[in-house]
């Protein structure tokens, strides 16, 4: 986790690890558990300071919570990070960050737990940003799914 990420914009997988069911109380989406098991949140770094600035933010244990992902690395560990510099959008004007999540949910027994989250600026009708990953996906195959 420890890599210097560009300054420049692009589109990140962070995955977090739940060992045991996590109560999340997230603002306006309110309180839910998250079972135990392996998450995957699908995001876009496109401000000041691109992926390096947004990565270490999220890393960071010290932060306010803004966004709906904050309240969950208050609570999970991050264990693994994949992210592309580059634009937002691909050539058809689709998001980066929805082309990923739709891959991910295309996995067998992939889920989006928590309708609505981290999504709220999504256009393509993804039913939320943060999907609970197979059991048995290794980060290798993912990075290759996400990246193919």
């Amino acid at each position: 986790m420890n890599r210097a990420w560009p300054v420049s914009p692009g589109t990140y997988v962070l995955i977090l690890q739940a060992l045991a069911p996590t109560e999340v109380n997230v603002g306006r989406l309110g309180r839910f558990t998250l079972p135990a098991g392996r998450y995957a949140y699908v995001g876009s770094a496109q401000g000041p300071g691109g992926l390096s600035a947004r990565l270490a933010r999220h890393a960071r244990p010290d932060k306010s919570m803004h966004w709906h992902i904050d309240y969950v690395t208050a609570v999970l560990p991050l264990v693994h990070v994949c992210a592309v510099a580059g634009g937002e959008r691909l050539a058809g004007s689709e998001r980066v960050e929805c082309v990923w999540t739709r891959r991910l949910l295309a996995l067998p027994t992939a889920q989006a737990p928590v309708a609505g989250f981290g999504n709220g600026d999504c256009r393509a009708g993804c039913p939320a940003h943060l999907i609970r990953l197979p059991d048995d996906l290794s980060l290798a195959r993912l990075e290759e799914i996400l990246l193919a």
